[in-house]
């Protein structure tokens, strides 16, 4: 393959862009190959199209393609790859290398655990794990999943909630807990800080129990080496 194209969801702030290319440039050091580049989903540029074509136009015709995604909904199973099929139409000499999201890697579940340890959760209190949400099903079943594994480890009551589009909505799953219980742990299931972020803040700073925050996945070691591993699936050789 002559070029990488990683592409991330796009964020309304400049913080979680910003957090977004330092991690790619961390990854981009791992992997032999001589055009690595960024495109976005929406609200933020460069689109699919014009880094595609970019890349197109320096020669390349065997490309990679990373959506740097946690699973696999409506951006990874249609967006992209209605992309992909526009620029093929474009230019059908050029393959197209698709990897899998992040998904239900063992390192992300360590992942997330390790955000938790970072406030030092204890026996009295109960975790909330929230994820974006999604109008297909297999995101909001892996969550729940995730938590499952979480409660095993942990070994505490672990919920799940959704932002936008998955029952139950995080709002109300909150307040419920709260009438139930005195010590929450708000475990945000988001790859990066923004606005979905900032509403969380909003909602836990207006409660009346004692809620927790903790911080979002980010882009750990972790996350890299779990994204390392989608690439190499596809790649034959190429990882330094």
């Amino acid at each position: 393959m002559d070029a990488v194209v990683y592409i991330g969801h796009g964020s309304r702030m400049v913080e979680g862009t910003r957090h977004f290319m330092e991690f790619m440039e961390k990854v981009k050091k791992e992997i032999n190959i001589p055009i690595q580049e960024i495109a976005f989903l929406e609200l933020t540029s460069p689109s699919i199209h014009e880094t595609m074509e970019n890349v197109i136009a320096t020669g390349a015709r065997d490309i990679l393609v990373v959506p740097v995604l946690l699973f696999a909904a409506a951006h990874f199973k249609r967006d992209i790859p209605d992309e992909l099929a526009i620029i093929k139409e474009r230019h059908p000499e050029v393959l197209f290398h698709l990897t899998r999201p992040l998904d239900l890697h063992p390192k992300m579940i360590e992942l997330v655990i390790k955000r938790i340890g970072e406030k030092r959760i204890n026996q009295d209190g109960i975790l909330l794990l929230v994820g974006r949400g999604s109008s297909d099903s297999e995101p909001i079943l892996k969550l729940r999943e995730i938590s499952q594994y979480i409660h095993q480890q942990l070994n505490v009551p672990v919920y799940t909630s959704f932002l936008t589009a998955g029952q139950p909505e995080f709002k109300s799953e909150l307040k419920k807990l709260q009438e139930e219980n005195n010590k929450i742990y708000v475990v945000p299931y988001l790859l990066f800080t923004g606005m979905l972020l900032k509403r969380m803040e909003r909602e836990v700073a207006t409660s009346h129990k004692e809620v927790i925050l903790c911080n979002p996945l980010r882009y750990d070691s972790l996350m890299k080496e779990v994204l390392l591993e989608r690439m190499a699936e596809k790649l034959l050789v190429g990882l330094t």
